[in-house]
């Protein structure tokens, strides 16, 4: 028992002379990992960059919304106004989940203060957060985005010389964000018949559940109207949020090119310098041998030695990336990038550092174990 504790010490006393008078090797086994790992991180935080930039625009543009415009002739507007109050209900019903707003956009405007603004007609008001009581007679609402700055009621042109009184209300948020509407007229598609007959725009604003149901809505309303011959546009992120979990499954990969590479760098690294410290104390080693000492336990001390200084460059790493980015900000403003907000290390970023580094390390000792399953009588002679 008092050989089995005093070996690993005597070990680490050897060890610890031999970075004293040769500190090199401590020191290169520190810088190596800490190298790696700031050209590791640099590559992850871009990915990161851009995948929150991918983000924060998926959340500008309302990322499960689709948008859905067809623009409807005069000499059509008859026949396919009755089939959109059709197909108003089959989308409503097909995707209960999630929320649509169904409105259709005579080609007339009504004037409101001296300002032409959009009617836009609707078959369920609630869509725009409007009564929907079917016993009510119909009604006509001004949208606008500042309520505080109209009255309760508004007189409103309507049509050639019907002046009617508009109640007030706060405008939807996706009739500017969607339709890019700041203000307009509401009225119930009974009041709208008539110019409806004359040609329309209609607007579907669909608001789906999950990425799922957006893939299905998109697939299935552009298989309809391309099977009904109809020309419409069909706006969503799709595209974006494809791209978005591309670039997830590049940074997957990435990830693990970064720990396969900096763990055979630090092996052929350490590989090698642990070799040349075998061989500078292989008589050393081989005497322990002779006197009992186990093999794996010295083939464990020279693996603790290697992963404490490989661990201490990946803390370095740590907590000095945020420092050494804020000391490169001027750096890069001089040369005319723009300054950014220091990227995030997260802790699965420290992970995949750490994963590399024992990695490697293992793979370092592979020659080591080789070395020590030598005889140790023809090391002594």
């Amino acid at each position: 028992m008092t050989s089995l504790i005093s070996i690993p010490f005597y070990l680490w006393k050897n060890t610890s002379r031999r970075w004293f008078e040769y500190p090199v090797s401590p020191v290169s086994k520190i810088l190596i990992p800490t190298l790696l790992g700031y050209l590791s991180i640099l590559v992850l935080t871009l990915f990161a960059g851009v995948e929150r930039e991918l983000r924060d625009q998926l959340n500008r543009s309302s990322a499960l919304t689709v948008v859905t415009t067809e623009f409807v002739q005069g000499d059509a507007a008859a026949t396919l106004l009755a089939r959109t109050y059709e197909e108003e209900l089959i989308w409503k019903e097909r995707y209960p989940n999630g929320q649509t707003a169904y409105v259709r956009q005579p080609l007339v405007s009504t004037e409101v203060r001296g300002l032409n603004l959009p009617v836009l007609a609707y078959a369920d008001p609630s869509d725009a957060g409007l009564p929907a009581d079917p016993e009510a007679p119909p009604g006509i609402w001004l949208l606008v985005r500042s309520p505080a700055t109209w009255d309760d009621h508004e007189e409103v042109l309507y049509g050639s010389s019907l002046r009617v009184r508009a109640q007030v209300r706060q405008a939807p948020d996706w009739l500017n964000r969607n339709l890019m509407i700041n203000d307009a007229v509401a009225v119930g598609v009974e009041l709208a018949e008539q110019a409806l007959q004359k040609g329309f725009i209609t607007h579907t604003v669909a608001r789906l559940a999950d990425l799922e149901e957006l893939k299905r809505y998109v697939a299935e309303t552009t298989a309809y109207y391309r099977a009904e011959n109809r020309q419409v546009k069909i706006i969503s992120v799709l595209g974006l949020l494809e791209e978005l979990e591309r670039i997830r499954q590049i940074q997957q990969i990435v990830k693990t090119v970064i720990v396969a590479g900096c763990g055979i760098i630090l092996a052929l690294t350490l590989g090698s310098i642990a070799w040349l410290e075998y061989r500078q104390d292989a008589y050393l080693l081989a005497l322990l041998r002779s006197f009992g000492s186990p093999v794996i336990m010295l083939l464990i001390h020279m693996f603790l030695e290697n992963l404490a200084l490989v661990l201490a460059g990946i803390l370095l790493v740590w907590f000095s990336w945020s420092r050494l980015y804020q000391w490169a900000v001027p750096q890069l403003q001089a040369v005319g990038m723009q300054s950014r907000e220091i990227p995030s290390l997260g802790v699965a970023d420290l992970g995949i550092l750490l994963a590399a580094g024992v990695t490697g390390v293992v793979l370092a000792m592979i020659p080591v174990a080789v070395g020590l399953r030598k005889k140790p009588g023809l090391i002594l002679q």
